[in-house]
């Protein structure tokens, strides 16, 4: 028996899901020497992550919705040969249409980096003063032009991504969202993914999309508000629009001078949109600004501080997604409780949501 490493989700696991082995034993799956009372007819196969290439095999019980996922390359490559039909019909045309989607994104990109940044490419390339350039260039980018750009990114990000913007959790991811960008210059667009992984990211000119797997790990809707909150001074302060400029500068600049008109590296950028690092002043800024969103919202500020805090005690050989992008050092962590300390108590109620059931629902 040939088994295969894989990620396991179901109700009741971490929201980062269990490592596990699985195997098909007379063309029913074993998962950890168990089997798995479906038939291999109910199973399905999605795509996810941004840039589509993770595998995913789901399927329904009464408890909810289960899900594996192949660790690596060469467990996908041992699940697409072992597997019964119709499953290996299934994963054969979900690996073609990851590589399609990626040429797509890849060709998508590069054209309109090139058409739009080409001016600032070569200023880039003359000065080699990038950071300098991507705020010059951000500053004269139009409102209604980042939003053009953010459209477009958003659809490259999240291809392939299950989105939807109703249900009880969507509805409060709005309402929070809302509340705390009220008078804002950007027309927000909040969607929810079904996606395990804890994580949440923001695109220039308003669009922001909170996974299933963030609102499960979430005690109460303070706690997701604090991430919206600091999410969401990413848009007002420009720092994501800042973040591609400079990205795409420099790597822009390096396809053109190798002759890669193609630009593998712009084509790229968009599906690892969630993956931008911040500088740990850019943080600290979204951080000051985002109390200051939660203070003028009337929303109590400690959601922000006990929900990065939480997400860095789990962090270890595979930290939570929004780690890989959000450091939550401990210093962070004094710095932040710090903030809340100088703004002083404030006036704020509990948001009215039962998160109990908003958990259930997000499953």
């Amino acid at each position: 028996m040939t088994e295969i490493g894989i990620t396991y989700y179901a109700p009741g696991l971490p929201a980062h899901g269990n490592q596990a082995e699985a195997a098909f034993i007379d063309g029913k799956l074993f998962i950890d020497g168990i089997a798995i009372d479906v038939p291999i007819t109910d199973i399905g196969v999605t795509l996810g992550g941004f840039n589509h290439n993770q595998v995913f095999l789901f399927w329904h019980k009464e408890e909810g919705r289960f899900a594996i996922s192949p660790v690596d390359a060469d467990a996908l490559s041992r699940l697409r040969e072992l597997a019964p039909e119709p499953l290996a019909g299934l994963l054969k045309s979900a690996v073609k249409d990851s590589a399609r989607k990626q040429r797509r994104s890849r060709f998508g990109l590069s054209v309109l980096g090139l058409f739009l940044l080409l001016p600032l490419l070569l200023l880039a390339v003359l000065f080699w003063q990038s950071h300098e350039v991507a705020g010059w260039a951000a500053g004269h980018i139009s409102i209604e032009n980042e939003q053009k750009l953010g459209e477009i990114a958003f659809k490259q990000a999240t291809a392939g991504m299950k989105l939807r913007q109703g249900g009880i959790d969507a509805s409060a991811i709005q309402e929070i969202g809302t509340r705390l960008t009220k008078g804002s210059k950007y027309s927000y667009h909040w969607y929810v993914a079904e996606d395990p992984s804890i994580n949440a990211f923001a695109v220039p000119g308003g669009y922001v999309v909170v996974n299933t797997g963030l609102i499960q790990a979430a005690d109460s809707a303070e706690e997701v508000a604090g991430v919206l909150a600091h999410e969401v001074q990413h848009v007002e302060l420009r720092h994501t629009l800042k973040n591609i400029l400079h990205s795409l500068g420099l790597r822009a600049a390096f396809s053109l001078a190798l002759g890669d008109i193609g630009g593998s590296a712009l084509g790229d950028f968009a599906a690892n949109l969630a993956e931008l690092k911040f500088s740990r002043d850019l943080e600290s800024e979204a951080d000051r600004q985002g109390l200051s969103a939660l203070k003028h919202s009337g929303i109590a500020p400690q959601g922000m501080v006990s929900f990065f805090d939480k997400l860095r005690k789990q962090e270890g050989a595979t930290p939570p997604a929004l780690l890989s992008t959000h450091p939550a050092s401990a210093e962070r962590m004094q710095i932040l409780q710090s903030m809340v300390n100088e703004q002083g108590n404030w006036q704020s109620k509990p948001l009215p949501y039962d998160w109990v059931v908003i958990k259930a629902s997000a499953r």
